[in-house]
């Protein structure tokens, strides 16, 4: 995609997706002993709800900016359903 400000939004995901992987495998090999089940569950928890919102903060503005560019090129594409696939391709 030739779009502006694309590169650094993929940057941004990957390095959320990781750190959060990684943040959970330290949090859970290290600080989770010292919690009960219900607060480590809630560490979990809100450590993916920021990952999400850092994702949805990053990709918000591009979507409003380009998603009405690249949503109308889909709608102008005549599709057909392969059952045999299961899935669908462009005639």
């Amino acid at each position: 995609m030739e779009t502006p400000g694309f590169g650094w939004r993929v940057a941004v995901s990957i390095l959320v997706v990781f750190g959060l992987v990684i943040f959970l495998i330290v949090w859970l090999l290290f600080y989770a002993g010292s919690f009960n089940a219900y607060q480590n569950l809630a560490v979990v928890l809100v450590s993916i709800l920021i990952g999400i919102a850092i994702l949805a903060a990053s990709w918000a503005s591009w979507g409003v900016k380009y998603g009405w560019k690249y949503g109308r090129e889909w709608e102008n594409y005549d599709w057909e359903c392969d059952e045999s696939a299961r899935r669908y391709r462009r005639k």
